[in-house]
C-alpha cells in the first residue's frame, strides 16, 4: 500500500517518493508511488495537478493499493527509481477551501431547517450542493449565509482523525460512513463531525468570505451554488468593477444604478411601443402606395414588391394590411441581413392557395416553405434569387388568374 500523504497533512506541495510501477492508462502513462500527496477526485473534489520531475501530472486515480498518477507524456524515469513530486498548490488550496466550506453550509442548513445535503460537486468556477428540499427562499438563504461567515470569522479549528467502528458511536455524524473499518472523521470543532477523505484546511477562518450565488429547482431537490474563500472574493472583485464600470457609463454612483437601470427599462419598453405604432402607420402608408402600383389581373389586383431593408416582422405588418384590401393578392419579399424571407397573402376573396403558390415558386429554386390557402412563408434560397422567386410565381398567378 502506498501512503496517502494528504490524509496527515494537507497542506504538504512537494514530496519524494520510489516509483512502484509504470502502466499504461487510457493510452497514457500511470505511475504508483510509495507515497503521495496527489488527491484523486473523490467526495465530489476534484484531483491534484502538478508534476513527477517535470512530467505534468494530468489526472489522479484512486486505487486499491493507492493511487496512479496519469502523466501528460512518458516519463524519463523507471521503477526503483526516486522521484520528486510538486502539487499545484493554487488548485489545492482552492479545493480545500470550497470542501471545507461545503461541511460548514451542509450542517448549517441541517440544524437549521433539517435539510440533508445528497450531494456535493466542486467545479473550476463554482461549487454546488444538492438539499433534499424543493423549495428554499431567499430569507432563508441569507440567514444560513450569514450564520456560515460569522461562524467561519470565529476561525474554528479542523482536524481530520481515524475512528474504528468501536469509536465511531461517540462520533455526532452528520451522515453515516459509507466504510465499516477505519473511517476518517473531519471535524469543525464540536460543530460538524463528517466521515470524509478530502483534503481540508486548518481553519473555518480559511473558507471565509462564503457567498451563495444562486439556487435552482431539480424535481425535489434544490441545488444551492457556492464560493468559498478566495473565488468569493475574485467573485466580489469582478462584479464591484462591473458595477464600477456601469455606474460609470451613467455618470453616477454604484448604488444609484439599479433604479437607473429601471427607468431605462421603462424608457426602451415606451419606445418598442412607439415604434410598434409608427410601424404600423408606415406599413399602411406602404401598402396604400403598393396597391395603387399593383397590376390588374383578372378581377383582383397583384402586388409585387421585393424590399432589402424590411424586417421579417416589418414583411408580416405589410402583408396584414394587404390582405385587409378586397380582391388582392401580394407576392412580398425580403433581403434584410443577406436572409430571403418570402410572404404570399391574399384577401379573402378567391380561391387562389397561398400555401401552394409559395411552396412550388421556392422549390424551383431550392427554397421552402408553406401555409395556409390565404397566408405562406418560407424562405431559404440565395438573396440573388429572391427577385426570380417572385417572378415565377408572378407567372403562376397570371397563368391562374386567366384560365
Amino acid at each position: 500500500m502506498s501512503e496517502r500523504l494528504y490524509y496527515t497533512n494537507s497542506y504538504l506541495s512537494a514530496f519524494q517518493a520510489r516509483v512502484v510501477a509504470v502502466d499504461m492508462q487510457d493510452a497514457r502513462p500511470a505511475v504508483r508511488l510509495t507515497q503521495s500527496c496527489f488527491y484523486p477526485t473523490s467526495g465530489g473534489q476534484p484531483y491534484d495537478t502538478g508534476t513527477l520531475d517535470g512530467v505534468a501530472v494530468v489526472d489522479v486515480v484512486s486505487v486499491e493499493d493507492g493511487v496512479l498518477h496519469i502523466l501528460a507524456a512518458a516519463p524519463r524515469f523507471g521503477v526503483g527509481d526516486v522521484v520528486q513530486g510538486v502539487i499545484d498548490w493554487a488548485r489545492r488550496y482552492d479545493h480545500m477551501q470550497q470542501h471545507s466550506g461545503q461541511h460548514l453550509l451542509s450542517q448549517h442548513f441541517f440544524r437549521q431547517f433539517g435539510w440533508e445535503t445528497v450531494s456535493v460537486h466542486f467545479g473550476a468556477e463554482e461549487s454546488t450542493l444538492d438539499l433534499n428540499t424543493p423549495d428554499a427562499t431567499p430569507e432563508q438563504l441569507a440567514e444560513i449565509e450569514t450564520l456560515a461567515n460569522e461562524m467561519a470569522y470565529r476561525a474554528l479549528p479542523i482536524r481530520a482523525y481515524v475512528v474504528d467502528q468501536a469509536g465511531l458511536a461517540a462520533v455526532p455524524l452528520r451522515r453515516p460512513p459509507k466504510v465499516t473499518d477505519a473511517i476518517r472523521i473531519v471535524e469543525i470543532e464540536t460543530f460538524d463531525y463528517s466521515a470524509c477523505g478530502g483534503t481540508h484546511v486548518h481553519t473555518t477562518a480559511e473558507i471565509a468570505p462564503i457567498k451563495l450565488v444562486r439556487q435552482e429547482r431539480r424535481r425535489s431537490q434544490t441545488r444551492i451554488t457556492f464560493l468559498c474563500g478566495l473565488r468569493a472574493c475574485r467573485d466580489y472583485a469582478r462584479k464591484h468593477d462591473l458595477l464600477l464600470a456601469t455606474a460609470a457609463l451613467f455618470s453616477n454612483e454604484p448604488t444609484a444604478v439599479p433604479s437607473l437601470v429601471q427607468r431605462l427599462q421603462e424608457q426602451s419598453r415606451a419606445a418598442e411601443r412607439q415604434i410598434g405604432q409608427l410601424g404600423e402607420q408606415l406599413a399602411g402608408y406602404e401598402a396604400a402606395d403598393l396597391l395603387a402600383q399593383g397590376t390588374a389581373v383578372g378581377k383582383a389586383t397583384l402586388v409585387i414588391w421585393l424590399s432589402a431593408q424590411h424586417s421579417p416582422d416589418a414583411l408580416k405588418a405589410m402583408a396584414a394590411r394587404l390582405s385587409e384590401h378586397p380582391r388582392t393578392i401580394a407576392l412580398l419579399g425580403s433581403t434584410a441581413g443577406d436572409k430571403v424571407t418570402v410572404i404570399f397573402c391574399r384577401s379573402t376573396e378567391g380561391d387562389l392557395h397561398m400555401g401552394n403558390l409559395l411552396r412550388d415558386s421556392l422549390r424551383a429554386f431550392g427554397g421552402s416553405g408553406g401555409g395556409r390557402p390565404e397566408y405562406a412563408q418560407g424562405g431559404g434560397v440565395a438573396p440573388d434569387l429572391a427577385q426570380a422567386v417572385l417572378d415565377h410565381a408572378r407567372n403562376l398567378v397570371m397563368q391562374q388568374q386567366t384560365d
